[in-house]
């Protein structure tokens, strides 16, 4: 699937697209040879330029209705992105506005140009043009604040993650340099993209494995599930609300060496909030660096996974080792539901 905003086009501004459509109806102007007598040829000249003017203006604008998705149309997840970005009943109306400034303006056209054809003075006819640019500056003016707001909005919204929807997604969590992206590289056995995303510096990674003929994509967030939830303002903790329209596990991975430079509580103080945010998911507890780790850590770390009814996976995910294991588990909560769905279908 890509980007649903991606073929959203370059919004010009009130007075750029002003500039433009005048532009155009004087060079359209200029090349053209009318025919007939005086008043004959001022009619055919103004009613060129006029029409010009409307067409390239309403050409404009229907871009932007025609290539702006609906986001009621979206799926969820892109829903719920659109809402942390934008504001839906400003983006609602501003697209509101330029489809009333189309209507006017095609209005508008006709109107002057039949002014135009019984007119039988041409300084007349001229100024009938004259009041027929103003009128549309008017109108285009009116609606200044609303492209301005659509060109910002797309600017974010087209930089909105590319994900395949339509595969059962593995979400990975935990604090910085644990080895999110170290495991996501061993079960995707490939080297994950990187998909833009907001409120993200890195962007997110995502890779795809295969098993039986089902495919599965795993994902990590690096700036979204690596501290604290308490720690976030409004606008990312909705991003994050966003993720549990797109996951179907989460894989959560502690460090019990802590050599990513957070201790074992504060680890287990973040897998607390994650796992209270996200609990209607599965959840998949990875302890990582076990090579390296000291026992009683580890052991600690298992003591208060149990706790919650969680077993956990020892794993050294730069070795590989265990990843079988995390997979295999993968396949044990997904792929039911997979098979169901897929027989749904049939």
């Amino acid at each position: 699937m890509k980007n649903p905003f991606e073929k959203m086009p370059t919004i010009l501004l009130a007075d750029e697209l002003i500039d433009k459509a005048f532009r155009r109806a004087e060079k359209a102007a200029s090349s053209f040879t009318p025919r007939g007598n005086k008043i004959s040829k001022a009619r055919q000249r103004e009613e060129l330029r006029i029409r010009t003017v409307s067409n390239v203006i309403r050409d404009n604008l229907r871009k932007i209705l025609d290539r702006t998705p609906g986001v009621s149309t979206l799926p969820p997840f892109y829903q719920e992105l659109v809402d942390t970005l934008v504001d839906r009943k400003m983006f609602h109306k501003a697209l509101a506005s330029v489809n009333w400034a189309i209507k006017t303006i095609r209005t508008l056209e006709e109107r002057y140009v039949e002014k135009v054809r019984y007119s039988r003075d041409p300084n007349e006819i001229a100024q009938l043009r004259r009041q027929f640019y103003g009128r549309v500056a008017s109108v285009i003016k009116d609606i200044a604040d609303n492209l301005e707001y659509l060109n910002k909005a797309r600017d974010v919204l087209k930089d909105l993650p590319v994900i395949d929807l339509s595969l059962p997604t593995i979400v990975i969590a935990g604090h910085p340099n644990v080895g999110k992206s170290t495991l996501l590289r061993q079960l995707t056995n490939a080297k994950p993209e990187v998909a833009s995303y907001p409120f993200t510096t890195k962007g997110i990674n995502v890779g795809q494995f295969e098993e039986h003929w089902l495919k599965y994509q795993v994902i990590d967030t690096p700036g979204l599930l690596d501290r604290p939830l308490s720690e976030r303002n409004e606008i990312e903790r909705q991003a994050i609300l966003a993720l549990k329209h797109l996951g179907k596990v989460i894989i959560y991975i502690f460090d019990p060496s802590e050599y990513c430079g957070f201790p074992l509580e504060e680890q287990m103080h973040l897998f607390e909030e994650i796992y209270e945010e996200f609990k209607e998911f599965p959840f998949i507890v990875v302890l990582n660096k076990v090579d390296v780790a000291d026992e009683e850590k580890i052991r600690k770390a298992e003591e208060f996974l149990r706790a919650k009814g969680i077993e956990p996976i020892r794993i050294v995910a730069k070795e590989g080792l265990g990843v079988d294991e995390v997979k295999k588990k993968i396949l044990e909560i997904l792929k039911p539901e997979l098979e169901e769905e897929i027989s749904r279908v049939s």
